[in-house]
């Protein structure tokens, strides 16, 4: 279409008018915008209109529709982060807070900084406030578990079978039911004192214990697997009666007597009083770590693990089988004789 000169006023005039009309329509938008007192914010949904560059053709932020009319929205104040390209924000509606009002210079910002803190935070505070309740519904399912558990067993008679959880220094930690961890003191692993936790078991290893002692307020379970087993030195000390002569070697002394071993896992103790006829101040004087002697056994306390024994009635005891042998080979002994050759013995 060929350019006529003589229209171009008429499109200047209207173009003109109609910008007139707009701006007169947004000026008198701004008698409806509130103002705001120091301090004061109120949440507003923009629509953004363009990007705004200033004259180094940097950035400054956004022309948004506000309340009515334009107001600006700083680049710093759309989002918590950096961001390089604004053109995906052209056209959308955002939620934000008008931050400052100033109607004599028909200036309008907006800001979505604090906003969106607001709301981060509120998404953390619910993330906490749901990490918190599962903790504490997880603690509460706990809570019950044990108290199942605890009433499921009996102290001081049930054995149960229970699994390693953790090692430590002073002994085992065993789980013997849902919730329920006990330890197994080191004293309590075993009849062998010089067994340690490490040696004992591993984690994940399964152990039949027996529960000793529980005490609920405490929230603590004593455990053993000593109690579950046969005491040695009962078995041992089963085979020695009181009346016995038997073998034993010295194995170290105490001021008041002498330890004899009598088997591997059994010991008695041969008073002062009964190492020799004669009084006895030490019982090295008598006797010498490693020496073979024959002791009688004069009691027998098993629950208490003790055993007593005397070399003098031993010797007694062998004087005694000598002349009595004698007194059998020479029947024509009397009677009177016999009794007065075992009244020296007593």
């Amino acid at each position: 279409m060929k350019w006529r000169p003589k229209l171009f006023p008429v499109l200047r005039k209207t173009i003109f008018i109609r910008l007139s009309k707009i701006k007169a329509e947004q000026d008198a938008a701004w008698n409806y915008v509130a103002d705001l007192a120091e301090g004061e914010k109120r949440r507003a949904t923009v629509k953004v209109l363009r990007i705004i560059k200033n004259k180094m053709k940097n950035i400054v932020g956004l022309a948004v529709a506000v309340e009515g009319v334009e107001g600006f929205m700083p680049a710093s104040h759309v989002e918590l982060r950096r961001v390089e390209d604004f053109s995906d924000y052209i056209g959308k509606e955002l939620e934000a807070e008008v931050i400052e009002v100033d109607t004599a210079k028909k200036r309008l910002v907006v800001s979505r900084r604090d906003l969106l803190r607001s709301e981060k935070e509120a998404k953390a505070q619910a993330w906490r406030d749901a990490k918190e309740a599962r903790i504490q519904a997880a603690k509460e399912a706990r809570t019950a578990a044990e108290e199942a558990a605890y009433a499921s067993v009996e102290e001081g008679r049930q054995t149960v079978t229970g699994k390693v959880v953790r090692i430590a220094d002073f002994g085992l930690f065993v789980e013997v039911g849902q919730g329920l961890v006990g330890l197994v003191h080191n004293t309590e692993l075993s009849w062998d004192r010089n067994v340690k936790a490490e040696d004992a078991a591993k984690v994940d290893d399964e152990v039949t214990v027996l529960v000793k002692k529980i005490d609920r307020e405490n929230r603590r379970v004593a455990l053993s697997i000593k109690a579950t087993q046969e005491d040695p030195w009962l078995t041992e000390a089963a085979a020695f009666k009181e009346g016995m002569v038997v073998e034993g070697t010295v194995e170290r002394f105490l001021p008041f007597g002498a330890i004899v071993k009598l088997a591997d896992k059994v010991e008695g103790l041969v008073h002062v009083s009964e190492i020799a006829e004669t009084r006895v101040e030490k019982p090295e004087d008598i006797l010498e770590i490693g020496q073979n002697v024959k002791v009688k056994v004069i009691k027998v306390d098993l629950k208490h693990k003790k055993i007593g024994l005397s070399i003098v009635k031993a010797v007694k005891e062998a004087e005694k089988a000598e002349y009595s042998s004698f007194i059998n080979d020479k029947p024509e002994l009397t009677l009177d004789l016999k009794e007065q050759l075992e009244g020296l013995n007593n």
